[in-house]
């Protein structure tokens, strides 16, 4: 991946940094958070738990993204909601195979549900030819 800091400026205000950053990730999709904060912490030489990453932008059909970082001195000066949400964004997601696994059991279920009655339709076919059996002899 190949980083590049667009713009930069100061906020003194809300004791932060604000930069835009350029991600260049050829052949692969946007890497997630925790990637492009080791990243940003490397390049801007700051601590991971001082940025916040605002927004991911990545283009449609190109294999690059721009991403809205805040950078704050202490951690003590980042403001509680944007800390909670970058945590909560942080957390590990699960992915679509983890996520169909329960229904693929639900599923196991029904269709153990459905070979009883396929096997009483066998039984009365099987009752019913008998009785045809009596009937013809």
């Amino acid at each position: 991946m190949k980083l590049e800091i667009e713009t930069r400026k100061k906020n003194p205000l809300m004791n932060r940094e604000e930069a835009w950053v350029r991600f260049d990730h050829e052949g692969k999709a946007t890497p997630p958070r925790k990637e492009i904060l080791k990243d940003i912490s490397r390049q801007l030489k700051a601590k991971e738990d001082c940025i916040i990453i605002d927004k991911i932008f990545s283009a449609s059909g190109k294999a690059v993204s721009r991403v809205k970082i805040f950078v704050y001195k202490k951690k003590d000066d980042i403001p509680k909601a944007k800390l909670e949400k970058m945590q909560r964004r942080m957390e590990r997601k699960p992915k679509p195979a983890e996520a169909e696994a329960p229904k693929e059991e639900a599923g196991t279920e029904e269709k153990k549900g459905e070979a009883k009655p396929e096997e009483g339709v066998k039984e009365e076919k099987a009752g019913e030819e008998k009785k045809e059996e009596d009937g013809k002899a």
